[in-house]
């Protein structure tokens, strides 16, 4: 027997010893595998994995044509042999290379494949006699030259890829073997959840008083379980009310699914300014208790203007007026507008920062902070007597609200009394008469009252009839008349007094004007010359 028969006879010693386990790659299934590596008579050709030779019984091939040239081809796969094994749950498949070199590392390839959930799961594999160990991953548990995957359970189509890497010590075939076990595993699952309540209120931050507020309370159910019972109660505070009145409002949700929320809106009344903090609270039988709440701030938008004034005033003069507008709530009002209406009697003379139009004045103010006051003025004159009022508004179009006021002023006129005398013929002879008009015209722009005239003669002329606006009385060289009540302004007064000429001389009648207004009286002359 020859030195080949020999390691052929030993290679196969040792594999019918391994071929135990449920999974080998024995001497028949090596040569299936690659049977380039064995001779006709199932000889290793070349004694050892590493070489090969031809047989030499073997004729030699015919020469091949020299083929042309081509391109390099891809790098060629490494030859590998692989077997799987598997039962009704378990697939095991293990791929190692056909041949290797003594003292290099050879990496072998384990994929385990569940064909339906299973439990118990041991996969072993057995390091080949001639090599040693190096690693494999994931680890296994090693004893002697037994590596074993202990796996709790695999699902089904659950795939777990191992490795094994040894060193090939000894020349000759190296045997790869592995086992299986599994159990077949059944299960039934029960989804154990919890239900946990929450609960969100929300609100405006500001309302106004008298308006409606209303709130959003949100429940929510933020477990994996129904929330049974769930009861929800909002408590109203001092200073809202509830369209009935109630203090506590109370809904009944019953079962929220997990998940689930619902939304209750809440409209309640600002009766009262201040914070107000209205509390929403949710109960449940099985998710706990919640609450929150949403506070809103009433307010109360105020706003006033007054006007003051000049309260008499000349005609022709100029009266002052000042504006102030305030607000006097507690928020800002915004599109603030202040409107002077001036009088038709009157005329705007001033008015800063307004635009004016005929006998209107508006100022934009724009935006009024709480508490803030805007200072304007406006200036008139007038013509006409009278007592004229000057009218103010403003307005806020955020919270339609208006306010008005007004300043009156007295406009006065200043009476200006003018007398004229005048003589009529002028000279006269002794025992000749000339007549005397008195003419007292009111200049001015207001009325006077209680207008008097008294005329004195002197000793060259005798006044002899008196007659005009009122009656005359002659008491020798005086002649009075009857006061004029009322004397308008532009009105004229006339009295006329006839006297004759009694010496010669340079005579002066003097005529005396008084009248309410007057504090001295007004003296007039005139001069007739008597011959």
């Amino acid at each position: 027997m020859n030195k080949q028969l020999l390691q052929l006879t030993a290679i196969l010693a040792v594999t019918a010893a391994t071929s135990v386990w449920t999974g080998c790659m024995n001497y028949r299934e090596a040569r299936e595998k690659n049977p380039a590596l064995y001779n006709e008579q199932g000889y290793n050709a070349g004694g050892e994995a590493s070489r090969t030779e031809t047989p030499r019984y073997k004729p030699a091939a015919p020469a091949e044509k020299a083929a042309p040239a081509a391109k390099p081809a891809a790098k060629a796969e490494v030859p590998s042999n692989s077997f799987t094994i598997k039962n009704d749950v378990l697939s095991v498949t293990k791929r190692v290379p056909a041949k290797t070199t003594l003292g290099s590392t050879i990496e072998a390839d384990v994929t385990i494949t569940a064909l339906a959930d299973c439990a118990n799961v041991v996969v072993a594999d057995t390091i080949p006699a001639g090599s040693t160990l190096v690693k494999s991953e994931p680890a296994a548990t090693v004893s002697g030259s037994k590596l074993t995957w202990n796996i709790d359970t695999m699902d089904k189509g659950q795939t777990i890829n191992a490795k094994i890497w040894y060193k090939a010590d000894k020349e000759g075939l190296l045997v790869n073997c592995a086992t299986l076990s599994a159990d077949p595993r059944g299960c039934a699952a029960t989804m154990v959840g919890k239900a946990q309540i929450a609960i969100e209120k929300s609100g405006p931050e500001t309302a106004k008083i008298g308006s409606t507020v209303t709130y959003n309370i949100v429940v929510k159910n933020t477990g994996n379980a129904d929330a049974e019972g769930v009861v929800v109660t909002d408590t109203v505070p001092a200073g809202l009310t509830s369209a009935d009145g109630k203090k506590t409002i109370t809904y009944n949700l019953g079962t929220l699914a997990a998940g689930q929320s619902k939304e209750i809106p809440v409209s309640l009344k600002a009766d009262a300014t201040g914070k107000h903090c209205n509390v929403a609270s949710v109960a449940t039988s099985n998710a706990g208790n919640a609450k929150d709440d949403a506070c809103t701030v009433v307010v109360k938008p105020g706003l006033a203007i007054t006007k003051t004034g000049t309260k008499e005033q000349f005609l022709g003069r100029v009266a002052s007026y000042e504006i102030v507008v305030s607000n006097t709530g507690d928020t800002t009002l915004t599109g603030v507008s202040v409107t002077d209406t001036a009088p038709a009697a009157t005329k705007i003379v001033k008015a800063d920062g307004a635009t004016v139009t005929g006998n209107t004045a508006v100022w934009n103010v724009d935006q009024l902070k709480a508490g803030e006051k805007k200072n304007l003025a406006i200036s008139l004159t007038s013509v006409t007597p009278g007592t004229h009022c000057n009218g103010v508004a403003t307005k806020a179009t955020s919270d339609n609200l208006m306010a008005d006021a007004q300043a009156c002023t007295a406009w006065r006129g200043v009476p200006a009394i003018l007398i004229e005398v005048v003589d009529d013929p002028d000279p006269i002879q002794v025992g000749e008469s000339s007549t005397y008009t008195i003419r007292v015209t009111n200049q001015g722009t207001a009325p006077d009252n209680n207008i008097k005239i008294v005329a004195k003669f002197a000793k060259e002329i005798d006044p002899t009839a008196a007659a005009g606006s009122t009656a005359g009385k002659i008491e020798g060289k005086t002649v009075t008349f009857a006061p004029v009540a009322t004397l308008a302004p532009k009105q004229v007064v006339t009295w006329t007094i006839s006297a004759k000429g009694v010496s010669t001389g340079d005579h002066r009648l003097k005529v005396d004007l008084t009248s309410d207004v007057l504090d001295t009286p007004v003296v007039e002359e005139e001069s007739t010359n008597v011959y």
